[in-house]
């Protein structure tokens, strides 16, 4: 169950008896105030799913939706898992810092420790989720990706936007939003620039908060070497993630980080910053964990310019490691037996 918010637009309201969406019954309820919360006329569908439900799992926090599934299933005596969705890191709790404050002393802490269980995708993710003194156990279970989409995938997209087959690519695939820190992969790549004129930087996602202009303006030296996409979905994001030498997230805090397992699955190295929790990157020799500034950043990408040959050991690596440990077949089974030992 879910709200027809869909960014900026809403999705059309489901009947009573909801719709199948990838095999999927989905009930979308109308959108309500207080709409900034997600806010929808959800309390009766909740109580008629609830009647139906063994375990209920909620995902993200500081909305409408949750406050009410809480509730609801803490009255059905329904057991519930909680998913924060990186909403509950410190990073994150310092944006809107005073109302977040009031609403987790109000609703959101009781919420959290009368969960059955608190599902983090990181470790990280599941500090933090200790650090708060919480009583609800936790499990982490890293979110998954579909390796057959990754599998069929050929590339095929550097034509569209006029990129030489043998130009180092260089992407970002993911949501615009400052905490990305977009501001430093671009100026990593004007640094990597002057080393390597021929490098090209993709900019592919939703600019959700119009910073685009800005750092194509930062860049407007480097003009024919930067593009900027919305978000791609699909075979053209796997095809664009098959052209890609090197993927780059330098966020200053991520739970987990859907776009660098979906790189992996690609068989495609990734840079990622210290900021964000994947250790694992540089022990698997998948691509490398630096520092969150822009000359590790830069030096990194220098590495993987200059050598094509630790680039291809690099991504057989990446795909393995998600093979082994991010397929849907290897995490799926983990959270089936979490909710069956719930129910």
């Amino acid at each position: 169950m879910t709200t027809t918010a869909n960014g900026t637009d809403s999705l059309p309201p489901s009947s009573a008896s909801g719709e199948i969406y990838a095999g999927v019954r989905v009930r979308y309820v109308e959108r309500a105030f207080p709409q900034r919360f997600f806010g929808a006329r959800i309390r009766g569908p909740l109580t008629d799913a609830l009647a139906r439900a063994d375990v209920c799992h909620i995902h993200g926090v500081w909305n409408v939706p949750e406050w009410w599934a809480s509730y609801l299933a803490r009255a059905a005596g329904v057991p519930y898992v909680m998913s924060p969705r990186g909403m509950l890191q410190p990073k994150g709790m310092q944006r809107g810092r005073w109302r977040k404050a009031a609403a987790y002393a109000l609703l959101e802490r009781r919420n959290l420790n009368r969960a059955a269980l608190l599902h983090a995708t990181s470790e990280q993710e599941a500090d933090d989720l200790r650090a708060l003194g919480l009583d609800a156990p936790i499990a982490v279970v890293p979110n998954g990706v579909d390796l057959g989409d990754a599998r069929a995938a050929s590339g095929g997209y550097r034509g569209r936007l006029g990129i030489p087959a043998d130009a180092f690519l260089i992407l970002f695939l993911g949501r615009m939003h400052r905490i990305k820190r977009l501001d430093l992969l671009v100026d990593a790549f004007a640094l990597l620039r002057a080393t390597y004129p021929g490098a090209h930087l993709v900019l592919a996602g939703h600019d959700e908060q119009r910073l685009v202009p800005n750092l194509l303006r930062r860049l407007s030296a480097h003009a024919g070497h930067v593009h900027a996409l919305d978000t791609l979905e699909g075979a053209d994001k796997w095809a664009l993630l098959k052209d890609a030498d090197v993927m780059v997230q330098c966020s200053d805090s991520e739970s987990f980080g859907l776009a660098v397992v979906e790189a992996l699955a690609a068989g495609v190295p990734v840079v990622v910053t210290r900021t964000c929790p994947w250790s694992e990157i540089e022990a698997r020799e998948c691509g490398f964990w630096v520092e969150q500034t822009v000359p590790a950043i830069a030096d990194a990408l220098r590495t993987l310019a200059g050598d094509p040959a630790r680039r291809a050991r690099m991504g057989g690596h990446a795909a393995a490691f998600a093979r082994a440990q991010y397929s849907w077949d290897a995490i799926a089974p983990v959270m089936a037996r979490l909710y069956a030992d719930l129910a």
